[in-house]
């Protein structure tokens, strides 16, 4: 490995962590407004959750450990995401967020960061656990040599013909990219003039933005007490893109994929149902089993 695994993040706005690092915990809460604003503007309707934490959003806590602990993330973008939930919590309950960073390589456009999170609540019980796989580019202009071993790449699924059903399609706005990436403080989301010297024709919609589309098909009929999930992300989602949610079913209807799409057909990101269940006391037919 070259000296990234030797640098710390003491410095201010370093752009990583070596393998082992601890992000110090914090307390997070999310309060109703918050939900609802920022399902609302990934055009998820918060009243899937009822008084129910959405799992995703705390996606976004996780790079705020990032921020905190002095790292510029700017130009960060998702490889694949890991989510699960092992129980549910209510809004506004405290969640303490700890995070670790797990591997780190050095990639031809920079480094290849894994990060664990887990969320506890106040008996220190793990309610959700997320592991985050994705790219901390260089910096524009600057030249790198791909050494160790990088991770594999998601590879990118195409078009699939048969078994998959559309459930409803969106208009992604840069106002809608802005009120849900607002705290995250990545100019990837915001900045044209930062998106096009990264390679990319405009902004980016937030990975997590599509993981919470993704992961709203869990809650469809109402919201499940635990679940494992794996998204992967396969294209990049622009913040003027349109997109179509797609799921597929097992013969027994069990729900087994879902998958975002562009106006081209083409897969951003899939979503692989991995375990879920529902609470046996609710009468309510479940989503996906």
């Amino acid at each position: 490995m070259d000296n990234a695994t030797n640098r710390s993040p003491r410095a201010e706005r370093a752009r990583w962590a070596p393998p082992g690092f601890k992000y110090p915990s914090r307390s997070v809460a999310h309060s109703a407004a918050y939900q609802t604003e920022r399902l609302t503007a990934a055009d998820v309707d918060p009243a899937l959750y009822g008084d129910r934490y959405e799992a995703g959003l705390f996606g976004l806590d996780c790079f705020d450990s990032m921020v905190a602990s002095g790292l510029d993330i700017d130009g960060y973008v998702f490889f694949s995401q890991v989510y699960r939930q092992l129980r549910p919590s209510r809004v506004g309950e405290p969640l303490t967020v700890t995070g670790w960073v797990r591997d780190l390589h050095r990639v031809r456009k920079g480094h290849s960061v894994t990060e664990l999170y887990h969320l506890t609540d106040g008996e220190g019980r793990v309610c959700i656990e997320t592991e985050l796989t994705g790219l901390l580019a260089d910096p524009p202009g600057r030249t790198t040599q791909a050494s160790g071993d990088a991770p594999r790449m998601p590879r990118r699924a195409e078009f699939p013909a048969d078994g998959w059903t559309l459930l409803r399609e969106k208009q992604v706005t840069p106002d809608k990219v802005r009120v849900f990436s607002q705290d995250v403080g990545n100019d990837i989301h915001f900045d044209e003039e930062f998106a096009r010297s990264h390679g990319f024709r405009a902004p980016l919609a937030q990975g997590i933005m599509t993981a919470v589309w993704l992961l709203s098909v869990l809650a469809d009929e109402r919201p499940p007490t635990a679940f494992d999930v794996e998204v992967r992300y396969l294209r990049p989602v622009f913040w003027d893109s349109h997109a179509s949610l797609w799921v597929r079913r097992s013969s027994d209807g069990a729900l087994e994929m879902a998958q975002s799409r562009n106006d081209e057909g083409k897969v951003t990101a899939d979503m692989r149902v991995r375990s879920l269940s529902y609470d046996p006391a609710s009468s309510q037919t479940p989503a996906g089993g």
